[in-house]
């Protein structure tokens, strides 16, 4: 039985946890066949076309982009973000980037796979409809391929914290991967919301994916006016006022949007090119925070060791 720590809104709880027992992949992992979405980026709102193609052992998550006639790879690193101002903003020397990077990696980290090239014809991968389930469902259809490479785990060996007025994010030792994030919103549609879970690919599928990005009606002006949320919708993207969600279908889940703020979290997270074991925590936290968290964790090799699955 595990002694876990947790903070929560202004409280410490100890709570006896005894986790279930999961599968733990022991290969390299990657798509069997490309994959090709066509869009729109939720910020710059322009059309863009992204392929999802097969990569390699010990590849990782490299974006692609075509400049003229030569390519320009950007590694899926927490050392390459440029910017973390309502998305994750990842970015080269020759001042490429690629925007809105969180959901296809929270996607690709959600279902354990580990090399995937990721081509673009634009800067900004497509929002779909806010959530990663398109990219979950078309992922399954060409199926998820082990390859002959045993996987390599980041294991978290001492708490680490960042902690900015009231956002929080940190990690503590843990044999398994486990997320507990928790928001609060004065807007009284959104409130306060928690959820934690062992992160699995089955858990991913049914708890996570399917959350969309959300918010407020009173900032629609003003990101417009920033030249962010070109692109945004109700149909890719959840809308509220001071009263209700404005979308006409309604929420997917009740508690939706800590949902998202948690897929989000998740492809932040999958920046550390690594599975990490360990138990996360965050409250009102968002990309700056999630980015700062990773950093922390490698900045010393005294908070973690590489394990190995053989």
């Amino acid at each position: 039985m595990n002694l876990l720590k947790r903070k929560s809104f202004g409280e410490t709880k100890f709570v006896n946890f005894t986790p279930p027992r999961l599968k733990t992949a022991k290969t390299e992992k990657t798509i069997c066949n490309s994959i090709t979405f066509t869009g729109i980026g939720l910020h710059s709102g322009k059309e863009v076309t992204m392929k999802l193609s097969p990569a390699p052992i010990n590849t990782g998550y490299v974006f692609r982009i075509k400049k003229k006639s030569k390519i320009f790879n950007i590694n899926a690193s927490f050392e390459n973000v440029k910017s973390t101002q309502l998305c994750t903003t990842l970015g080269d020397a020759h001042g490429n980037t690629i925007s809105t990077v969180e959901h296809i990696l929270s996607a690709l980290y959600g279902l354990d796979i580990d090399n995937v090239f990721i081509d673009l014809n634009n800067h900004e991968v497509p929002v779909n409809d806010g959530s990663s389930k398109k990219f979950v469902d078309e992922i399954e259809k060409v199926g998820i391929g082990d390859q002959q490479s045993f996987k390599q785990y980041v294991k978290i060996l001492r708490p680490i914290e960042i902690i900015e007025g009231e956002k929080v994010a940190r990690v503590l030792p843990f044999d398994y991967t486990m997320f507990s994030t928790e928001i609060n919103y004065s807007n009284k549609v959104i409130g306060k919301q928690s959820i934690s879970l062992m992160l699995n690919k089955q858990i991913y599928k049914s708890q996570i994916c399917e959350a969309r990005t959300f918010g407020l009606l009173k900032d629609v002006e003003s990101l417009r006016k920033a030249k962010l949320a070109l692109g945004g919708g109700l149909d890719n993207a959840i809308v509220v006022d001071e009263n209700k969600v404005l979308n006409p279908e309604g929420l997917r889940f009740s508690d939706e949007f800590v949902r998202h703020k948690l897929l989000d979290f998740i492809g932040d997270i999958a920046l550390a090119g690594k599975k990490i074991v360990g138990s996360f925590y965050t409250s009102q936290s968002g990309h700056k925070l999630n980015i700062k968290l990773i950093q922390k964790i490698f900045e010393s090799e005294q908070n973690y060791k590489l394990v190995s699955s053989n």
